[in-house]
């Protein structure tokens, strides 16, 4: 278990650091609209549905059901994701009306985006499935899981980001955006956890697992991604994790 992060440690700011870096060249440069069209055009290039698929790993319902089937036994990271989505709530949320950036859409019209699921119009800075992916994959390596796991799920953030511009949903800027405050969520999420044990204790911790159950359920159930080609994949999550989390808190509550 790694405790004690220190929000100096570069494990706390190297992708933040990168996206900044990242951001300001493109803003720089003058090539947010140039490099979304060639991110753009991946969906036509490959497949709808892969980026659809893709893309809902960014979605928040699919995020904590992901990691309630990974990280059910282990409390210290469920309770930091907690407390971290509450500062990617905030960095998303916050910026989003004062920013009132429109989408892709809106600014160059249909005839020049190609759109899969929703055709989004409005609301477009920052990325909030990108900053999800990002803190649902910060907390895990900051947390110290095995490298596969963390490369894994560094790998499938970078993807969900990717796959906002390839959806016609985001704008480069955007995916840099929110992949910044995601990860300093899970940083400070982390801190915060390693300061604040509530959620680690047995009783807490029994009551976690079971929001993330029934998170889990939600997605099962009646949640609507936007992305009708996922469907399957949605399903699935939901139901592997409601079956994993649901044998761990059996199994807890009969010790």
């Amino acid at each position: 278990m790694e405790t004690n992060l220190s929000l100096r440690s570069p494990r706390a700011w190297a992708v933040p650091l990168l996206c900044l870096l990242g951001f300001i060249a493109v803003w720089a440069t003058g090539s947010n609209e140039v490099l979304f069209r060639a991110l753009n055009r991946l969906g036509p290039l490959t497949s709808d549905g892969l980026w659809a698929n893709l893309t809902i790993l960014g979605d928040t319902l699919v995020a904590i059901a992901l990691a309630g089937l990974l990280a059910r036994r282990r409390a210290d990271i469920l309770w930091s994701l907690l407390l971290a989505a509450v500062f990617a709530t905030l960095w998303v949320h916050g910026i989003k009306p004062l920013a009132a950036a429109l989408r892709p859409l809106a600014v160059l019209g249909p005839e020049q985006v190609h759109v899969i699921g929703h055709a989004l119009r409005s609301g477009s800075f920052p990325s909030g499935h990108t900053a999800t992916a990002f803190t649902l994959a910060g907390v895990f390596v900051l947390r110290g899981v095995p490298r596969g796991l963390a490369g894994g799920l560094l790998l499938m953030a970078i993807l969900a980001g990717i796959s906002r511009a390839a959806v016609g949903a985001h704008w480069p800027l955007d995916l840099f955006a929110g992949a910044f405050g995601g990860w300093l969520a899970a940083a400070i999420g982390c801190w915060l956890a390693d300061r604040w044990d509530w959620g680690v204790r047995p009783g807490p911790a029994r009551g976690i697992r079971v929001f993330f159950l029934l998170c889990a359920v939600a997605l099962l159930s009646i949640h609507d991604t936007g992305y009708p080609q996922a469907q399957w994949l949605q399903w699935l999550i939901g139901a592997v994790a409601v079956l994993g989390l649901g044998s761990t808190i059996w199994r807890d509550w009969r010790r």
